[in-house]
């Protein structure tokens, strides 16, 4: 299947997916035999930067959870691919690309079971033009107790055009703190954080653990103990560019993010076409 590439980079098309999340109530048991839960609920945690993301003018946001992507066609994969200029995934773990339900519903089939790679796919998107950027979370980048697995992943292992702006850890990789860190600026005129007071962010509770990445620009660092590490960062790839944001743009480690006022501005500046192609002037 030939790759599907973004069609043009007039319009702002996001595609968002991830920091969806189904929630169960308590569990009621009255018996030995007999228990109940009570309550069920779909919660949209990123509806915050949703919001941030659609009042970017002329932007059209799509939001999806984590397991429709796992759902996926090949044909709906590419459909999205295809549609989108910026694609942002927030605590989606690997195998929500590598594994699709076809796999076990057809393995007793005759036929061999195959499908293209996804990573492949959307390497191929971002190099024709197209902006991946990926938040942090407890399945982001290493994740929690290593289940997100970017560093496992083709983008990342044995290559030698790497494809995030920083090095994932393959091991548990979070920081957390209910006290905040300490963040600063290293690059003060790159266009996503330009005209920013950063001296004015909110208490960060948490973030991902990475590290600085040959051929990738930190922007913005956190502090832990006596280190810094990347907080915003951003690597160029042909025609196309990636980012990364290691902490939540939503809680929990964002919940006092998304109150800052200047989350939308920040949002604004990462995103916006027109600052994308002063980069590729420049």
């Amino acid at each position: 299947m030939k790759p599907s590439l973004p069609t043009t980079t007039q319009n702002l098309r996001i595609w968002h997916v991830g920091n969806w999340c189904a929630h169960w109530g308590n569990e009621f048991r009255e018996s030995a035999f007999r228990s109940s839960i009570k309550d069920f609920e779909v919660l949209n945690y990123a509806r915050y930067l949703i919001r941030a993301l659609e009042k970017i003018p002329g932007a059209e946001v799509s939001s999806m959870p984590s397991w429709e992507l796992y759902r996926m066609s090949p044909e709906q994969f590419a459909e999205k691919l295809a549609w989108a200029t910026t694609i942002i995934f927030g605590d989606v773990e690997t195998q929500s690309l590598h594994l699709n339900p076809s796999f076990f519903a057809n393995q007793f089939a005759s036929q061999y079971v195959t499908f293209p790679d996804r990573f492949d796919l959307l390497k191929a998107w971002i190099k024709h033009g197209g902006h991946f950027h990926m938040n942090g979370g407890w399945f982001s980048f290493g994740g929690h107790q290593g289940y997100g697995r970017w560093a496992r992943s083709s983008w990342q292992k044995d290559t030698k055009e790497i494809v995030l702006p920083v090095e994932c850890l393959e091991s548990d990789d979070l920081i957390e703190s209910t006290a905040s860190f300490e963040v600063r600026t290293v690059a003060k005129q790159h266009p996503a954080v330009r005209g920013i007071d950063w001296s004015t962010v909110p208490p960060i509770l948490g973030f991902n653990e990475t590290l600085p990445s040959p051929g990738g620009q930190v922007i913005v660092q956190i502090r832990h103990g006596s280190q810094w590490y990347p907080l915003l960062a951003e690597r160029r790839l042909g025609r196309g560019r990636t980012t990364a944001w290691t902490t939540g743009a939503s809680p929990h480690w964002g919940l006092n993010f998304m109150k800052w006022e200047q989350y939308d501005q920040f949002w604004a500046q990462l995103f916006a076409p027109a600052a994308a192609a002063g980069r590729r002037r420049k």
